[in-house]
Parts: structure tokens; C-alpha cells; sequence
């Protein structure tokens, strides 16, 4: 199992606007972490990943009592030589996001179990291949969602590019991220 930092977000899944408090009761990422290890190795998946904005020991696992502000969980695996991916963030500590997909992996393996392979094949049609790096969005900030032209675009376009270009002080990556979403943005008008 791997753990990357930072959170790497299924395009096609949204996030949701406010996570809710969930009820799982206490659960540590640490202990989390291991058993979906092990529920991942019993579905037969192999080169497993686990994408997330915490912070990793070296040794493998998350550390314990983190405050972060992205919450989401995504994970990465292969299976029957397919690429699969899952991903959650309705809550709003990542040990209980982290948990919801330790119980849908615990539910997949029991529809494998209970006869219902066919429609776990069908499931995982749902949840894509692992995007390509091109396809993956930051999901902490997304500059041109409320915008519905092209003028309107170009205008905070320029405005952000002279505040988050690296030249004038600001982040490559935030500057990157920008280009980015605006040509994205500029295939919606094409």
C-alpha cells in the first residue's frame, strides 16, 4: 500500500459543498489505513494507493490527530488487471471518510461472496481509471466554476495571473494549477 500526498481528486466525481458530521463512532487513520489494506488484498487488488492531504509516516500509515481542511480520501488499486478508483469526502474528518470506504470495500467483497459478481463488475464501471495527470483538478480551489462566458473568464484570468504568477511573489504550482483550469475552462466556448 502507498499513501500520496497530496490529495489527487476523481475529475469526474464533484466534491461535496459542506461534509457532514458522521456517526461511525472513533476510528484512528492509522487503524483505518490497515484494515483497508487488508479488504483490498482480500478483493484480489494489487498496487494499492491511497491519495489524501495527511501527512504520512515513512514507514508507511498516517499520523494520528491531524487538522486539515480538505478531508477527502481517494483511493487507487488495480483490479482484474483494470484500473479502479474510489473516493469520499461527505464528511468532515478524514478518519470517517476513510472508514465510508473501508465499508464499501467490505460491501463490494460481500456481493463477490454472495453471488452477485456480475453486478460488481457492472459497479466498478462507475468508478473510472485512474485519471491522467492532465485530468486531475486541485480540489481546493476551482477559479472559474461560477463564470458563464468567456469575457467574464479572461477577466479574472488576468487579475489571478497577476497575483499568483511566481514572478510577482506567487506559488508555481497555484500559477500552474490556473493555466490549467482556465484552458479548461476555455473548452467549454470552443
Amino acid at each position: 500500500m502507498k499513501y500520496e500526498y497530496p490529495l489527487q481528486w476523481l475529475p469526474q466525481q464533484p466534491r461535496t459543498k459542506k461534509p457532514s458530521l458522521a456517526r461511525f463512532g472513533k476510528h484512528t487513520l492509522y487503524y483505518t489505513g490497515n484494515l483497508i489494506e487488508n479488504e483490498l488484498r482480500l478483493l484480489g487488488a494489487k498496487d494499492c494507493i491511497i491519495s489524501s492531504n495527511l501527512q504520512t509516516k515513512q514507514s508507511g500509515g498516517f499520523y494520528a490527530n491531524q487538522k486539515i481542511d480538505d478531508t477527502g480520501i481517494t483511493i487507487y488499486f488495480k483490479l482484474k488487471d483494470s484500473n479502479k478508483a474510489m473516493a469520499c469526502d461527505k464528511w468532515n474528518k478524514s478518519e470517517d471518510n476513510l472508514w465510508a470506504l473501508l465499508l464499501s470495500i467490505r460491501a463490494i467483497r460481500g456481493l463477490e461472496r454472495w453471488g452477485g459478481s456480475e453486478f460488481l463488475d457492472g459497479l466498478f464501471t462507475g468508478f473510472k481509471a485512474l485519471p491522467s495527470p492532465e485530468q486531475v483538478t486541485n480540489t481546493t480551489v476551482r477559479y472559474f466554476d461560477s463564470y458563464m462566458t468567456l469575457e467574464e473568464g479572461k477577466t479574472i484570468f488576468k487579475n489571478l495571473a497577476l497575483e499568483l504568477h511566481p514572478d510577482k511573489g506567487g506559488n508555481q504550482n497555484e500559477f500552474m494549477e490556473l493555466n490549467k483550469q482556465f484552458n479548461q475552462f476555455k473548452q467549454r466556448f470552443i
